[in-house]
């Protein structure tokens, strides 16, 4: 089975791990009913990956520079541009509001050295629990058989970088 190459995201985050895009879907409802719960518009909860319909993109990714800019230059992701990594990547990883994007700049790397296939592949391993439901970047505890789950939310609290 070909893999979906929309969920390599322009800036090297892995969109298949993402709240928003994990809760478009039916086994991702838990995560649209804690964004509700917390206040947000249930209409800009959903999204379709940065590669997808326009009218489906999180507000967040709609507006991103860094999606705009690859689409400009016609690229496949910031890791094959010749300016990378550039000002705007390194500013985005070091944000310091969303630890998910810390790793952008070594995953842009990873995707041009083993291919988009391969690192795809090995992302959806990797934000998968032992039962085999997909689970997001900052889930503590899968919503399908309860084990608490490898994620940045864990690590956070275990290296006491963030605590939520």
């Amino acid at each position: 089975m070909k893999q979906d190459l929309s969920l390599v995201g322009y800036c090297g985050l892995y969109c298949g791990a993402c709240n928003h895009y994990r809760a478009s879907f039916s086994k991702g409802k838990h995560l649209l009913d804690e964004g509700v719960k917390q206040g947000e518009d249930p209409n800009g909860l959903t999204c379709g990956g940065c590669r997808g319909n326009a009218k489906y993109l999180h507000s967040g990714c709609d507006v991103c520079q860094i999606r705009l800019c690859n689409e400009k230059k016609g690229s496949v992701h910031c890791g094959i541009c010749t300016d990378f990594p550039c000002e705007m990547l390194i500013t985005f990883q070091n944000d310091g509001h969303h630890i998910h994007h810390f790793d952008v700049i070594n995953n842009l790397k990873e995707v041009k050295i083993k291919g988009p296939e391969q690192w795809l592949k090995e992302q959806e391993e990797k934000w998968k629990c032992d039962c085999g439901m997909s689970f997001s970047w900052y889930e503590k505890v899968c919503n399908n058989c309860s084990i608490e789950l490898v994620s940045y939310a864990t690590t956070l609290r275990i290296n006491k970088i963030w605590d939520n």
